[in-house]
């Protein structure tokens, strides 16, 4: 992925909310309470996924960064997270180079500060049920 590349997903996520509020109540409304007990999963396993990308830059490890990235990517989305699936699908895509980049190693630090927010989010939400 290229600094334009790069800038272009920073462009397109700042006017986003972490959270796409109406996708999650249309969650509410379909699964009802069960919703709660998936978006505690969610966080629960959130953090550990960053983690396995965090070591996957390490040890450059791009079929790790790559792998780790699609799952965080698909279970933030179905969520209803914004920004987060952005941030995983640049770190994804990245990664099929094959190698560890310069772009790979500057998204993590957004990825992490868009997964506190998300946290934040969701944990708002949750104190809704």
């Amino acid at each position: 992925m290229s600094n334009a590349t790069s800038n272009a997903t920073s462009d397109a996520m700042s006017n986003l909310s972490s959270i796409d509020t109406n996708n999650l109540a249309l969650l509410h409304e379909i699964l009802g309470d069960d919703l709660q007990e998936i978006l505690h999963a969610f966080l629960a396993t959130m953090p550990e996924l960053i983690g396995q990308i965090e070591l996957s830059i390490q040890i450059q490890d791009a079929d790790g960064v790559q792998l780790h990235a699609h799952t965080l990517k698909g279970s933030s989305a179905n969520i209803g997270a914004s920004k987060l699936p952005i941030l995983c699908a640049a770190l994804e895509e990245s990664a099929k180079q094959g190698v560890i980049n310069e772009n790979i190693v500057a998204l993590l630090p957004p990825l992490k500060v868009e997964s506190e927010q998300l946290k934040t989010e969701l944990s708002q939400f949750l104190q809704s049920f």
